[in-house]
């Protein structure tokens, strides 16, 4: 896990296909050769000379790439920059940023400048995909009262008639605007928000994983041991024996 405070930013090259995984901070890639296909939280896209990939906490993801390609990643805690996490994951990248990508990735390779430096150019490259993306931050209200109501209501059953009803939407309406508005359906963002309390809670609590399994609305453990291994990769053992 990286420090609250600090941005990692590293020139990488794919060669094979990646294992899904996910990590407690957003991860921004940016093309500088090749093309890079990814999926986040099952919405899959490609990286490459215009386009970027937005990957916020907690989203699962993969990748695959074949030919010659190479690729800033910067790993950025979400308190320097919780917009991100509302943009699109996949955006678009004009010439101008385009130009600024590769000056930084000149910046790196000749290591003229500090970290502090790359940080301060990694946030003004995210204040400009806010700033050419603005659109995407402002989130129907309707979504919004449907996203704060699966946040706080994760651990019981909720279905699609009762979420549409709060949202004042109907079903279809509901289904659509929601995957536009935040990038994965409703179903699969109380998944999200399931697995990331249900992990939360392996690695910093001593509840059984029966208790857990409870907490987040299963109540059934094979069910929830099940769900949990796919979205992770990891049993809720795994991650349980790691805490410890």
């Amino acid at each position: 896990m990286i420090k609250n405070s600090a941005i990692h930013i590293n020139i990488k090259n794919y060669n094979n296909e990646g294992k899904k995984h996910d990590h407690h901070y957003h991860q921004l890639v940016l093309p500088l050769i090749g093309t890079l296909s990814l999926s986040i939280d099952h919405h899959g896209g490609e990286v490459n000379e215009k386009k970027a990939a937005i990957i916020s906490a907690g989203s699962d993801h993969e990748y695959s790439a074949w030919n010659d390609n190479c690729f800033l990643v910067a790993d950025i805690p979400y308190a320097l920059a919780p917009k991100l996490a509302k943009l699109p994951q996949f955006v678009d990248i004009d010439s101008s940023l385009h130009l600024y990508i590769g000056f930084l990735h000149k910046q790196l390779l000749a290591k003229e400048h500090g970290s502090n430096t790359q940080q301060q150019m990694l946030l003004l490259l995210v204040q400009l995909l806010q700033e050419r993306h603005g659109s995407a931050l402002h989130i129907d209200q309707r979504i919004v009262v449907a996203k704060r109501f699966l946040d706080e209501h994760y651990h019981r059953k909720v279905t699609m008639v009762e979420l549409a009803n709060i949202a004042h939407l109907s079903i279809r309406q509901l289904s659509s605007l929601f995957k536009d508005q935040v990038g994965i359906t409703p179903h699969h963002y109380l998944t999200k928000v399931r697995m990331q309390q249900a992990r939360h809670l392996l690695e910093n609590s001593d509840l059984s994983i029966q208790r857990i399994a409870d907490n987040v609305g299963y109540h059934s453990l094979s069910t929830f041991s099940d769900r949990f291994s796919q979205y992770f990769g990891q049993s809720p053992r795994h991650f349980r024996r790691k805490s410890q």
